[in-house]
């Protein structure tokens, strides 16, 4: 959020606000051992709490039963920029700070965070109360394999495998998609860029891009992850598609700041109409959100595809 998430500046944001957001947990009957892995058999009667965005949108696509067993979820749980979720929980589920006395007083049985979470903030409730902490945010098996580990950590293990099942639906839907390629033609290379950060391999971006149509250049370029990339190299690069993020700005106005950028403004995707501005908060989603920017990215691939079959001649 593109491990595997406005590119640079939301997926940063993203990642440190809403995946490493901090920790939580509560206290139950006895002390329970703290756990990061999911071993043991979970109950269905088992209260939850959320420390991460990804966390917030799993429990509640996962029904109204889980739903109403959450005692609490992410602090941004209901921002837009980052949440899939806003203003879906009740007001009646606290949103947690960062204290985690709050979280501990709330008794939940369950804490869900990400492996970066503050280290403060955990080493405070570890011990405490159990844990699961999801540690791969890197693209579609990285979801997949949270997906399964929350679900069976809740007692809900046959709606998460239908969760699943309807993502791997989808995603082949959106790939049977992808243009048509002549003998010998490659599909088209794209970047997401923000502010001189590109998302490479093993990202977000690198799955949902690949499943559109197209090659992800970063990746292509051996970067891994996100990475800082000078003008200059972007420049060399040239791509054929751009990918930034809108942030704040409407995404008119974020195509604009991006032809101002030092350097950029004679880029061929620039020049000629290419690039695709998302809105948030799909640049930096790690869940059910990247089939969006999966067809977000291969919607404009598809109308260029079309105006080129209509202009070509019978």
């Amino acid at each position: 959020m593109l491990s595997r998430s406005p590119i640079r500046s939301l997926a940063r944001l993203i990642s440190v606000l809403t995946l490493s957001a901090l920790a939580a947990c509560s206290r139950g009957a006895p002390e329970p051992a703290s756990r990061t892995e999911d071993t043991q058999p979970a109950s269905a009667e088992i209260r939850i709490a959320s420390r991460t965005v990804l966390a917030d949108e799993v429990l509640w696509a996962l029904g109204p039963e889980v739903r109403g067993r959450v005692a609490a979820v992410s602090p941004i749980a209901d921002d837009a920029r980052y949440s899939l979720v806003a203003d879906r929980w009740p007001q009646a589920a606290p949103r947690l700070g960062q204290n985690p006395e709050e979280l501990l007083a709330l008794g939940p049985g369950l804490v869900i965070l990400a492996s970066f979470s503050n280290v403060e903030y955990r080493a405070a409730i570890e011990g405490k109360v159990e844990l699961l902490v999801l540690d791969d945010f890197s693209g579609f098996a990285g979801y997949r394999e949270n997906l399964s580990r929350i679900g069976a950590a809740v007692g809900a293990p046959e709606a998460a495998a239908a969760l699943r099942e309807d993502f791997d639906r989808e995603l082949a839907a959106i790939e049977a998609r992808r243009p048509p390629l002549a003998a010998g033609e490659e599909r088209p290379d794209i970047v997401a860029w923000s502010y001189g950060n590109v998302a490479g391999a093993h990202t977000s971006f690198d799955d949902a891009a690949t499943a559109a149509g197209f090659r992800n250049r970063a990746a292509l370029e051996g970067i891994d992850g996100h990475r800082n990339l000078g003008h200059e190299q972007l420049v060399a690069w040239n791509p054929r598609w751009l990918v930034i993020g809108c942030g704040e700005l409407s995404c008119d106005e974020a195509r604009a700041a991006l032809a101002a950028e030092p350097g950029l403004g004679h880029l061929a995707a620039i020049e000629e109409g290419r690039v695709i501005a998302v809105p948030p908060p799909y640049l930096g989603t790690v869940g059910a959100g990247l089939l969006e920017l999966a067809r977000k990215l291969q919607a404009p691939l598809l109308a260029e595809t079309n105006t080129k079959a209509e202009a070509s001649p019978p």
